[in-house]
This record gives structure tokens, sequence and C-alpha cells, in this order.
């Protein structure tokens, strides 16, 4: 068996005057745990440039909240005014907390469970992130379902919910390009289409 198939370093051995290899008395044989340690800091990945960085944070911080769900919370708790408070804890708790989570993540390169064994007292905070996760990945799984199926449906050459159908709609179900001051029936009983669909 050769030298470096023990996992010894090339470095370990000199070539004496009878031609024999030596082993040097000062280097250490090197063991499985050192290669694996080894092996695993050179095939560390990292970041190409800065700008790959920079847009896998944006897709961190982006998602359906921010275009559905966002204007929708703002618009019930006062419009613009909304947006005062909103920036406000942005600022001082959001972004914060964003950013230590990234920078203990870039350093340790662990897990949301695995990087509290900095800290074992605040272990069950991992934990609690996991659980979290896990139960809005529930609902946004199906939100998600819904916005596809709505996608499909409007490659229709009648969108499905702009004229009422047998199949789903009431008796007090008005098409979008009904006349509603010819309805014969109270008018606060009528709806609208795209809302029963």
């Amino acid at each position: 068996m050769s030298p470096n198939e023990k996992g010894l370093s090339n470095a370990a051995y000199i070539k004496g005057d009878d031609g024999d290899s030596k082993r040097r008395k000062s280097d250490v044989e090197l063991t499985d745990k050192d290669i694996d340690q080894q092996q695993d800091e050179e095939g560390r990945q990292q970041w190409t440039n800065q700008v790959e960085f920079l847009l896998s944070c944006v897709a961190m911080s982006v998602g359906l909240g921010n275009i559905w769900r966002f204007p929708f919370v703002a618009y019930e708790n006062g419009g613009g005014a909304f947006l005062i408070p909103y920036i406000i804890v942005l600022v001082f708790i959001g972004k914060p907390l964003y950013y230590m989570e990234l920078c203990l993540g870039q350093f340790a390169s662990a897990g949301a469970v695995k990087i509290w064994e900095i800290a074992p007292a605040f272990k069950g905070v991992g934990y609690g992130q996991m659980i979290a996760t896990s139960s809005v990945v529930t609902y946004y799984v199906s939100l998600m379902a819904l916005t596809v199926y709505y996608f499909v449906a409007s490659f229709n050459t009648v969108l499905p919910w702009s004229v009422c159908d047998d199949k789903w709609a009431s008796e007090y179900c008005v098409h979008a390009h009904t006349n509603t001051s010819l309805l014969t029936y109270n008018m606060s009983l009528a709806k609208s289409s795209s809302e029963e669909y």
C-alpha cells in the first residue's frame, strides 16, 4: 500500500541516499477525520459574485405575501397610514433579525436547528422556526395551487368567472356584462359571477 493510500501526506516522505522512502519524524499522520474535514473545506460552496448573493437575498425576502397579502393588509389597516408603523417595525426589528439570521447562516453553514448549538439554551428557537415554517408551508402550498389553477383557467376564450355557470352559480348570480338595472329581484341579493366563482 502506498503512503497516499494510507492517508499520509506526500511531505511526510523523503527519498534517502539509497533511494528508499523514509518517513520524517516531525510529520504526523493524517487521520480519516482530518481528510474528511479537509475535503469538506475544499468542497464548501461559495458565492461566485456579489450579484448572485444579492439575488439570493432578494429571493429569500420576496414571496407571495409581498404581492398578494401585503396590499390587502395595508388596505384593511388604513392604507398609506399603515406604512408608517410597518416601516418602523421593518427598520428596527425585521431587518436586524434578517441580518442576524443571514450572518449566523453564513458563519456556521448550518440550518435553523443546528445553528443553535452555539447557545444550547436557545435550541428550542430552532425547533420553533422549523415548526412555524412547516405550518406556513401547509397553507402556502394551497394558495400556490389556487394561483396555478386560476392562471391555467385564465387561458380560456371565455373566462369562467365572467359568466354564471349552472354547475356552481346560484339564482342570484349576475353575469359580468348584465345590465343590473333590468333585474327583477332585490339588488342586495345579487352577486357577481366572479364573486361566486
